[in-house]
């Protein structure tokens, strides 16, 4: 895709083609290109330390309770400068260069651990902190009317975490945690739990919305339409699950499902 040289840079006019970026933006982020092949040529060094340390990570936490399986990816280079570049100003006047990108971008390893079931991702919480020292209070993304806000506090007040409420309906927790590569190198690695459904949700918002359509008003609507969708098939998996217990504990077919049929009347 890019006509790379023997020094390890990026044919400008290429990469700013490929991603869509025009001359008159990137002078405007105040960022120096010299500096971003600096930042893409020590990246790249690294990558293979980072894919040992993204498996590792993965094999720690896919046997864990609760846990239906994990993905993970690492960063390539050409999107992390292309990250750099979208970021502009916030990156530039954090003064980022090749000694501090790896303080400053938070996601060069991405971790997506699933589940099948709402209250799973308590067992994965306790799981994740017992692992890592987390390098932020963990953040609850909910959709706006998902929960009572009050009643999720209760539940969560012994769980130190933040919530947040978001208009386009991102459900996700997130946790950073920082881990050593090499002797001299610590990155930052973004672990998010979700359910399942929440996770062919999100594939498909960042489908359809980037990098051209985060606004388009037809296309917010549906995706809205499909996230209360996977919000209801949330509950029926929760409800579900208590069918299941209650068989356990000697409770007839026929009551669960009256209480199924009055539920969802």
């Amino acid at each position: 895709m890019f006509n790379l040289v023997l020094d390890n840079t990026i044919d400008r006019e290429e990469f700013f083609k490929a991603f869509c970026i025009t001359e008159e933006y990137f002078n405007s982020t105040g960022l120096n290109w010299d500096e971003l092949m600096k930042i893409y040529a020590d990246y790249i060094t690294l990558v293979p330390y980072l894919e040992k340390e993204a498996e590792h990570i993965v094999s720690k936490l896919i046997d864990s309770e609760g846990v239906h399986s994990v993905r993970r990816r690492v960063k390539r280079a050409t999107h992390l400068v292309e990250k750099i570049i979208r970021k502009g100003r916030k990156y530039a006047d954090r003064g980022i260069s090749v000694e501090n990108y790896k303080e400053i971008i938070t996601d060069l390893i991405g971790i997506r651990v699933l589940h099948l079931f709402k209250d799973d991702w308590r067992g994965i919480h306790c799981e994740i902190t017992k692992l890592w020292d987390t390098k932020e209070t963990p953040q609850i993304n909910i959709r706006r009317g998902d929960y009572n806000i009050q009643d999720l506090k209760n539940t969560i007040q012994d769980l130190d975490c933040e919530i947040i409420v978001r208009d386009h309906g991102y459900r996700s927790i997130h946790y950073l945690i920082g881990v050593p590569v090499t002797k001299q190198d610590e990155v930052l690695v973004e672990i998010q739990v979700r359910t399942v459904f929440e996770e062919a949700w999100s594939e498909i918002d960042h489908l359809m919305r980037y990098p051209y359509d985060v606004d388009n008003p037809i296309i917010t609507e549906y995706l809205g339409i499909f996230n209360r969708i996977v919000g209801s098939a949330d509950e029926m998996g929760m409800f579900i699950k208590k069918i299941k217990k209650e068989f356990s504990n000697g409770k007839g077919l026929e009551d669960n499902f009256r209480e199924l049929d009055l539920k969802f009347k």
